[in-house]
């Protein structure tokens, strides 16, 4: 019995450190060609917790088992630092040449009642007035046309005098204590729920270009939600449907981004000025939607977050969803997430240097 129980150990420690090295792969393979990969991308944190305990376990065991999944652990070092950050860099601010930046999933500032609290929209609105920023980027953005949630409101909240609107309900929106110069959308294909904005905007005769971006959701409804959030399975026929359902919707969700990062893409590649991109772009970084999108640019937790950094705080499994990125021409010297569940997502706050030549 204990030899086929060792067995069996080695066996799943196989497996799960076959997995972690496939979550390597699927930032570099696109959904739209092949989109099982994209799962195993989304599972890394779990896959790489997996691989940590095999790695103790077969150590206390004395086994040289443990070089299995330590190898695994190690070979994606990099995708570690995408996932956990216990250090920042020591750069130091530049008032006269900074620009801080908040980007904020809003979920409509609470519009039905999602947190069971009557009062969550003016803490939101509260927690913007603490956490001034040059530049917010909202996503699920919604106001009124009067009362609590109204332009002349959030104008007066953020303390900002200029702001764009994308043109779809419940998209993505600037709003900028200093001039936008020029703005525009960028559009996807008609099926597609989501959107993109950028905005030029000018600060002490500098021009850095902001790219605002809500990709495209997992589309997941209530009865997901609810199959998730179980806390006991009978592996039935009607639970497999139910797998069967969430994975097609994360499939073409998948597929959906990796289109829509190509777009994006393309439209930074064209930019004339620094370069800053903000966003909930519903992936994780261990994904070809995040890789794309990010090139040769800076993550902005990778240079000064701590900690695990997660900004997704809904019901699906918790992620770092919420991304600031940054050309060579800035660099970050503070980055904050602010945890604050008043929404499904909690905002990120960063500081960024334009670099001096």
């Amino acid at each position: 019995m204990k030899n086929f129980l060792h067995k069996a150990l080695v066996a799943f420690s196989l497996i799960f450190s076959g997995s972690l090295l496939i979550a390597y792969i699927a930032p570099h393979v696109s959904p739209e060609e092949f989109w099982l990969p994209a799962f195993w991308g989304l599972a890394y944190p779990y896959l790489l917790l997996a691989n940590v305990i095999f790695t103790v376990y077969w150590m206390l065991r004395r086994r040289w088992s443990f070089l299995i999944p330590l190898i695994a652990i190690l070979i994606g070092y990099g995708h570690l630092q995408d996932f956990i950050q216990i250090k920042r860099s020591n750069t130091e601010a530049n008032e006269s040449a900074s620009i801080k930046i908040m980007t904020y999933n809003v979920r409509s500032f609470d519009k039905y009642e999602w947190s069971k609290d009557k009062k969550t929209p003016d803490k939101m609105l509260e927690l913007l007035k603490q956490n001034q920023a040059d530049v917010y980027c909202f996503q699920e953005f919604h106001n009124t046309r009067k009362g609590l949630l109204s332009l002349y409101n959030l104008k007066k909240a953020t303390g900002c005098k200029y702001l764009f609107i994308g043109r779809k309900a419940n998209g993505v929106a600037f709003f900028s204590k200093y001039p936008i110069v020029k703005k525009g959308e960028i559009n996807f294909a008609k099926d597609n729920w989501c959107n993109a904005i950028y905005a030029d905007i000018k600060k002490n005769g500098k021009i850095v270009r902001v790219y605002n971006l809500h990709l495209e959701s997992n589309r997941l409804g209530g009865r997901n939600y609810a199959f998730i959030n179980k806390k006991e399975f009978k592996a039935d026929e009607q639970e497999l449907e139910e797998i069967k359902d969430i994975s097609f919707r994360l499939q073409h969700a998948f597929i959906r981004r990796a289109k829509q990062a190509e777009i994006i893409r393309g439209h930074i590649d064209k930019s004339p000025h620094p370069t800053i991109v903000c966003g909930d772009f519903n992936d994780t970084p261990h994904s070809y939607t995040y890789r794309k999108i990010k090139n040769d640019f800076t993550d902005c937790f990778r240079e000064q977050g701590i900690g695990i950094g997660t900004t997704y705080s809904g019901d699906f499994p918790s992620f770092r969803i919420d991304f600031v990125l940054h050309d060579e021409q800035t660099v970050c010297y503070n980055y904050k997430r602010i945890k604050k569940k008043y929404s499904d997502h909690f905002p990120v706050f960063t500081e960024l240097n334009f670099v001096e030549k």
